[in-house]
């Protein structure tokens, strides 16, 4: 019975991660599907993202249930916390082409969020430099991220 409890829990919590890595921001605002990789960082920033999810998930659940221990939680969530954010920061086993993957990602967000700014005119009412910048932005991105996939 207890198995079955703790398994259930394991397969929530990879559900949890994966559900991170796919409505990651980056991944949402990707200016073409051709531009997603999975990446160690991605992995990364959903398990930040599950287990921030699990917490509070559990949290709730002992709150309801009456037996709630506030330092066993409080230790559990700094230690995973802790443990996603080094992950992410010291960029572990991540290697050059983990980073071409999240760097393509990247530069594809800023393609679409600049191309937005892009489409409306009255964003460069009386800033000629912004346009200019804007334009630059769109091209250089498009430029490295072709180079980028010509790396992997």
């Amino acid at each position: 019975m207890k198995f079955m409890f703790y398994k259930k829990k394991i397969i929530m919590f990879i559900v949890m991660v994966i559900v991170g890595m796919l409505f990651n921001p980056m991944n949402i605002l990707a200016n073409s599907f051709t531009d997603l990789y999975i990446s160690l960082t991605l992995f990364y920033g959903g398990l930040l993202m599950a287990s921030n999810m699990l917490w509070a998930h559990e949290i709730v659940h002992y709150l309801l249930s009456g037996h709630f221990n506030s330092l066993s939680f409080m230790i559990g969530i700094i230690l995973s916390i802790s443990v996603s954010i080094l992950l992410l920061r010291k960029q572990l086993l991540v290697d050059g082409n983990q980073w071409l993957k999240r760097m393509i990602s990247h530069h594809s967000t800023a393609i679409t969020t600049t191309s937005k700014l892009l489409e409306n005119p009255d964003n460069f009412k009386n800033k000629p430099q912004l346009f200019r910048l804007a334009k630059d932005i769109v091209y250089n991105q498009n430029v490295e991220i072709l180079s980028m996939k010509s790396m992997l």
